[in-house]
């Protein structure tokens, strides 16, 4: 018995906690919290979840079909900040290509795929561009470049901001008067998720699910 002993003491650091898992009839769950704090918790997302009315269910959802988002998505950043979504902001070198033409005029080449979604999004949207993505500008170019993505995108876009970070996104909403709280971003991977996030925007939708799904 000693020797066998002996042998357990090189075990694997897990062993010891699967010596102490709980007997038959458990399910592995976390352990339920029964402190005043919890159930408060509960009862406030139960409320917050809660079917609203007909009318209201009706209202967001046709909201969310002109995002191009979910209704959960749509209700929970309303509930989280208590506000409705209504803006979106895009990365300019995920909506298109931007390039010097044979007389150095600038050329704006919307992405077919992106072009596409734009096309369906009924609300404001905003175009974040990366000064690295974008050839070197001069004034009167960049005073102009509103204009030349809107013809490539026929007019959707309400602003284009200049920066890479959050703060850059704040700015560009602010100065439309737009609340960032009803901003979402639309983005591709997990720099724009850290965009997002930087900028304090309640969601960041991938573009690979923008309008592949707007039911409840």
């Amino acid at each position: 018995m000693g020797d066998r002993f002996d042998r357990l003491g090189g075990r694997h650091a897990n062993v010891e906690a699967l010596l102490r898992r709980p007997g038959i009839g458990h399910n592995n769950g976390p352990t339920f919290d029964m402190s005043w704090e919890a159930w408060v918790w509960r009862r406030a997302t139960a409320k917050a979840w809660k079917t609203p009315s007909p009318e209201v269910a009706k209202m967001r959802v046709r909201r969310a079909e002109r995002l191009g988002i979910t209704y959960k998505e749509l209700t929970a950043a309303l509930m989280d900040s208590g506000a409705n979504l209504g803006a979106a902001v895009m990365p300019l070198s995920l909506a298109a290509r931007v390039r010097r033409g044979p007389n150095r005029e600038v050329i704006v080449e919307a992405r077919n795929s992106v072009a596409a979604l734009v096309a369906k999004f009924g609300g404001r949207l905003f175009l974040l561009g990366d000064i690295d993505a974008v050839p070197a500008l001069s004034d009167e170019e960049r005073a102009e470049f509103l204009s030349v993505v809107n013809r490539a995108f026929d007019g959707k876009v309400e602003a284009v901001g200049w920066g890479h970070d959050g703060r850059a996104v704040r700015t560009m909403l602010k100065s439309n008067a737009v609340p960032h709280q009803e901003a979402f971003l639309v983005g591709a991977g997990m720099g724009h998720q850290v965009l997002g996030e930087a900028a304090g925007l309640p969601l960041t939708k991938d573009i690979e699910t923008w309008f592949a799904g707007t039911s409840p």
